[in-house]
């Protein structure tokens, strides 16, 4: 039992920087799948990342605007793992 929750903490461990936001990738070239498979702290990176990235990116978001960012991208994201995070986001 103890071996067997020791490879699972392992496993988990191994799986975390997948789901958090690697700032070294391009905010124009992530998916909405890769967008989705994030936990909440990596969405709201990227988010921040992919408006920096976008013609408003002077502009600062606080903390609720990027949280709405978050809540957007995800629904529009929802069901086109293909199209791009900044898409979804930007999209009027």
């Amino acid at each position: 039992m103890k071996i067997m929750l020791a490879a699972l903490s392992l496993v988990a461990a191994a799986a975390l920087p997948a789901l958090s936001f690697a700032e070294e990738k391009d905010p124009a070239k992530i998916t909405c799948a890769e967008f989705e498979a994030m936990d909440s702290a990596g969405m709201m990176q990227a988010v921040e990342a992919i408006h920096k990235a976008g013609p408003d990116g002077a502009m600062a978001m606080d903390a609720a605007k990027t949280e709405e960012a978050v809540k957007m991208t995800t629904e529009r994201c929802t069901g086109k793992p293909d199209m791009m995070a900044m898409e979804a986001m930007t999209m009027k």
